[in-house]
């Protein structure tokens, strides 16, 4: 059997563009007719006990000065961002005579 060259550039044609449609990106409606799309998510609690955390906002930094420490504290002023302490240990797991506080003040 004798292949032409016509035939060999027509298979080539039909083998090409059959890759190309295979190699599209998949495409979606940018406007859903729905109106949107509803995503639902549930997130547990935290309801292990037993931590203790400090977390601060979102900020660019901070810049703190010492200020009036002492041999048993020391002390910074400057602006902090919102800082939220959360504790969820349970009294049984809070050793006798232990204890944290946050001090703040404003003015």
């Amino acid at each position: 059997m004798k292949i032409t060259r016509t035939t060999q550039i027509l298979a080539a044609s039909v083998l090409g563009l059959a890759l190309a449609g295979a190699a599209t990106p998949a495409m979606a409606d940018d406007d859903p007719a729905t109106g949107g799309v509803d995503v639902s998510v549930n997130i547990q609690p935290t309801t292990t006990p037993g931590q203790l955390s400090m977390t601060v906002a979102d900020n660019n930094g901070v810049s703190l000065q010492e200020n009036g420490s002492d041999a048993a504290a020391r002390q910074f002023t400057g602006t902090l961002p919102t800082v939220t302490v959360t504790d969820t240990r349970t009294p049984e797991e809070i050793p006798a005579g232990e204890y944290w506080a946050v001090v703040g003040q404003a003015s």
